[in-house]
């Protein structure tokens, strides 16, 4: 048997110069890359910041509705409470100068004075004056 050989080819690497052509066209192209991908990206934030305006602005809206929505649920959960929290608190009031006025008059304090409910100033109408007229 023969045995066949197989030629290899050689690969052969060819230099690029670097001439001052060269140099300038691969200036040139870098430049244009760069410029058309810095008006790419300038549309893409021109664009971008109107979808984030945009969505942000739906955010606020949303955000101050659920607000104003659990404002008023509290409100409505709190006004019974702060109902009976009055009512308590008048009771233990009275319920306290009732207990310790005895004590207080003992001691030599003054009770204190009850309180009485303010009065409105009532407005008496009274009629229109009459101009009086000069005798000539």
């Amino acid at each position: 048997m023969t045995r066949t050989r197989t030629t290899r080819r050689s690969v052969r690497k060819t230099k690029t110069e670097l001439t001052p052509r060269a140099v300038l066209l691969a200036g040139i192209g870098a430049a244009s890359l760069c410029r058309k991908q810095a008006l790419k990206s300038v549309d893409g934030l021109a664009s971008g910041a109107d979808t984030l305006r945009s969505r942000a602005q739906t955010a606020a809206r949303d955000a101050g509705s659920t607000v104003a929505k659990l404002r008023k649920q509290a409100k409505a959960r709190l006004a019974p409470v702060q109902k009976q929290a009055a009512q308590f608190a008048q009771l233990a009031q009275a319920e306290f100068e009732a207990r310790f006025a005895p004590v207080l008059v003992k001691l030599g304090a003054k009770a204190p004075a009850k309180k009485r409910p303010a009065r409105t100033a009532k407005r008496v109408a009274r009629p229109a004056a009459k101009r009086s007229r000069k005798r000539a």
